[in-house]
């Protein structure tokens, strides 16, 4: 029987280190815990929250509910051929952990989303992407326990109403889903992506290497490095903000001010603008106040440098979409999940 703590700190478990309490906390290590869960007095009687690696949330405050958190980590084949293999992923493993495992044993695809923190549950709710590559692109079907029923279902990835940095599951599922599982189609045939400009330039800076995906993947992961602080240094949760998408008027309307905009097509006459250059043209780069503020060497990056509650961090953040919005009429939104105890939006 799993076991439901009480007055559980929340600090350890987020890459913010935002010292937070929830009123109840569990960890499920099978779907059978995670039954023992859902049928609790805790659970019944509660808000509550899905919390995986914690790399991407940030507590506003206490919460008062129940926050479960998978901890199931298992791999297995599905299916396997001369061209594909199909593998089951359980939600609770690293997400870089599982990219590092499908490299070595050289199932390809997903090699540009490398280092990227948080675990597998929370990648596929995100739909989190980099360097020109996006998970839905990998995800065959997504398992999970539907919490009014108590039974276990899997989706295709069609129902998972994939989006940038979004899905079903933080809209209409949010908190009535739990993933426990995704199965992945990854492929045996090397097929390098470099359609990002910042990492085909810098691998064309080694002419002599051949690309394969290993490389893709080594390179990758030096980016990473050399743009993002250490968590265990600088307490972040990655990039607080997505990247805006404007129509064609709007970037028109910024490039007579900035004919230097960096911006990338999307489709249908939309335009897709680095939110760090907006945050840095605005003033925000490396800018502190008191215990909180941007990354020197990254704009988009938002670093605890010690305060008391997760609100500062909010009300930081907000001075910058509100600044932001101010100079340039474009609304950012948070891509870091905000949990509020109440129904206050950001």
């Amino acid at each position: 029987m799993v076991k439901i703590l009480e007055n559980f700190s929340l600090k350890e478990k987020t890459t913010f280190a935002v010292e937070s309490k929830a009123r109840f906390f569990a960890e499920v290590r099978n779907e059978s815990d995670m039954l023992s869960v859902l049928d609790s007095q805790a659970f019944q009687q509660s808000a509550r929250y899905i919390l995986g690696g914690g790399s991407n949330t940030l507590f506003a405050d206490d919460f008062d509910g129940i926050v479960i958190n998978p901890v199931n980590r298992g791999i297995k084949i599905i299916e396997s051929n001369k061209k594909f293999i199909l593998l089951e992923v359980e939600a609770g493993i690293s997400w870089h952990n599982f990219v590092e495992i499908a490299i070595k044993n050289k199932f390809y695809g997903l090699e540009n989303l490398a280092l990227i923190p948080g675990n597998v549950g929370g990648a596929v709710a995100q739909n989190i992407g980099a360097y020109g590559s996006e998970l839905k692109n990998f995800v065959f079907e997504v398992r999970g326990v539907d919490v009014a029923s108590m039974e276990f279902k899997n989706l295709s990835a069609e129902e998972c109403s994939f989006g940038y940095r979004n899905s079903i599951f933080k809209n209409e599922l949010k908190n009535k889903f739990i993933i426990t599982s995704a199965k992945f189609k990854l492929y045996r045939k090397p097929n390098v992506n470099l359609s990002y400009p910042e990492l085909k330039k810098e691998v064309k800076k080694f002419p002599f290497i051949q690309p394969d995906p290993k490389y893709v993947f080594e390179t990758v992961c030096r980016l990473r490095k050399s743009k993002l602080p250490d968590i265990t240094q600088f307490p972040n949760a990655g990039s607080f903000f997505k990247n805006p998408v404007v129509t064609n008027d709007i970037l028109e309307r910024v490039k007579s001010k900035y004919p230097d905009v960096p911006f990338f097509p999307v489709e249908n006459d939309l335009f897709k603008i680095p939110a760090g250059w907006l945050i840095e043209k605005a003033g925000w780069k490396g800018k502190r106040i008191g215990n909180v503020g941007t990354y020197e060497k990254h704009s988009l990056v938002i670093v605890n440098f010690g305060v008391k509650s997760g609100r500062e961090i909010v009300d930081f953040a907000r001075s910058i979409r509100n600044d932001v919005f101010e100079k340039f009429g474009i609304w950012l939104e948070n891509e870091v999940e905000i949990v509020f105890n109440s129904d206050e939006k950001f």
